[in-house]
């Protein structure tokens, strides 16, 4: 169900290339010292309640305090709604206090969700066991971890590319452009695995890591965000949280212009990216709910949408009219942002839908394409989309559980085709790392998902609902 969110629209913007009208200038004029109190209010917008939570879990956990170990779960899953993890833990908690209904109903929407686990995995769901309703949707959860759709490597990256965190088609070369957070480095690499470096980050075009990259061959631009945080490329700890969106000419690669996030005392990672039909480019931050536009016809970077209900940003794509933006948050799902009507709701999807854990977010015909890699089964999905852009009418999964998945990140769509990251390397992480390889995955693989008969499930389920309520009833 959608509902709407607490938005800032912090400056009025035109939807098309082109100067504002004298009325929307005046209102982006008045509007603009607004922006640095919508970032101090997106920061306080984080819920300081997770953590905290957290730790009394635990500790109800380790004591045996089991009912308020289920109470801060049931905050826990309030608050983050497709968390798998919460959802897990608080089928665990109703199992400690052999709470079998609501157990098993948690399990059920876990495993209509697609969600692979297997709860004999830990003596705390003795409980519950034996019963035909958990056998029977635990062997579900437990077969959602098979193995379906497609996936082809179509080339792994040399062993020295450290850290690739955003890739590109460049139509104009015919190449795939990778980036990298170690080096700041941006390579060209053909389908057939041929790379050769094009940039890498220098005091002279002053780039840190790079965070995504965003091809215009009609304008010739090469469009890099960038920020400097530890383990990344030309780290200083006095340049901590700048961040920046950099302009290059597509062709030569000569730096045309930076527009740095302006310093507000607030660290600031800026992501990734979207293109208008005007040219305007929209960024998302990662650090703070804030999402950035540098229109065509100006040559400055301003905050434009200060989502509250956000926590950790990720993809943004939009509709060829450039009137619905999209943006995906790895604990909230994505959002719907109609810049037009300056109003912001969470995706419409069916309860069979879990949106956790999102990177990679695409649009294409009319249907959003996302990568999960915080979710178990990691997975690619097909979201086909109504009429109006803002609910949910189908899902189907095009590659789930894959063996060369080990934390899908970010792709490009090349046709009829989604190229993507197949695994991750850590900022900071010790060791060897794996080469990444880049998957193919056909855009139209796969059928919508079909949901078991469930009809033996939940006439069982009426059951146990009834004895419950017989029972506090008695009591």
């Amino acid at each position: 169900m959608l509902y709407k969110a607490v938005i800032i629209l912090v400056i009025a913007f035109a939807l098309a290339a082109g100067s504002l009208p004298l009325a929307a200038q005046t209102e982006a004029a008045k509007a603009q010292p607004e922006a640095a109190k919508a970032q101090t209010e997106a920061a306080k917008a984080q819920p300081e309640g997770v953590p905290a939570l957290l730790v009394k879990a635990n500790q109800a956990y380790a004591a045996k305090d089991y009912l308020n170990f289920r109470i801060t779960l049931e905050s826990l899953h309030r608050l983050r709604p497709n968390n798998s993890q919460y959802m897990y833990q608080l089928v665990i908690a109703h199992a400690l206090l052999n709470e079998k209904s609501q157990a098993y109903d948690l399990m059920l929407r876990m495993q209509r969700q697609g969600l692979a686990y297997d709860f004999t995995a830990t003596d705390d769901t003795l409980n519950i066991r034996g019963t035909e309703v958990f056998d029977y949707v635990n062997d579900l959860m437990k077969g959602a971890s098979a193995p379906v759709g497609e996936s082809e490597t179509v080339f792994t990256l040399p062993e020295e590319i450290k850290l690739p965190e955003a890739i590109s088609w460049d139509e104009s070369r015919q190449k795939f452009l990778v980036g990298t957070l170690s080096e700041g480095q941006i390579f060209a690499v053909g389908k057939d695995g041929s790379v050769a470096e094009l940039l890498k980050a220098d005091a002279v075009n002053g780039l840190w890591g790079i965070f995504d990259i965003l091809v215009d061959p009609p304008r010739n631009r090469l469009w890099v965000s960038s920020a400097s945080l530890p383990g990344v490329a030309r780290y200083e700890p006095a340049d901590r949280g700048r961040s920046g969106l950099f302009e290059f000419n597509l062709e030569t690669l000569e730096l045309i212009r930076r527009y740095p996030v302006p310093v507000d005392g607030n660290p600031h990672i800026l992501g990734n990216m979207t293109l208008g039909p005007g040219g305007d480019v929209f960024v998302a931050d990662r650090a703070l709910p804030l999402v950035y536009s540098k229109p065509a016809s100006e040559d400055k970077l301003k905050p434009i949408l200060a989502l509250r209900d956000m926590i950790s940003q990720r993809g943004l794509a939009m509709t060829p009219d450039g009137r619905l933006l999209y943006v995906a948050d790895r604990e909230m799902g994505i959002m719907v942002v109609d810049l037009e009507g300056r109003q912001a709701r969470l995706l419409g999807v069916p309860e069979s839908l879990n949106l956790a854990g999102i990177d990679g977010l695409y649009r294409k015909d009319n249907a959003l394409f996302i990568i999960q890699n915080g979710i178990q089964p990691q997975r690619v999905m097909r979201l086909q989309l109504d009429a109006s852009g803002t609910k949910v009418e189908n899902v189907g999964p095009l590659a789930v559980a894959q063996p060369e998945f080990d934390f899908p990140s970010f792709g490009t769509l090349v046709g009829e085709d989604l190229y993507y990251f197949a695994s991750s390397q850590g900022i900071g992480k010790t060791g060897s790392e794996k080469p990444v390889s880049v998957l193919r995955t056909p855009l139209n693989v796969g059928t919508d998902l079909v949901q078991p008969d469930m009809q033996q499930f939940l006439k069982q389920q009426e059951e146990l609902h009834k004895q419950r309520a017989t029972d506090n009833k008695d009591n």
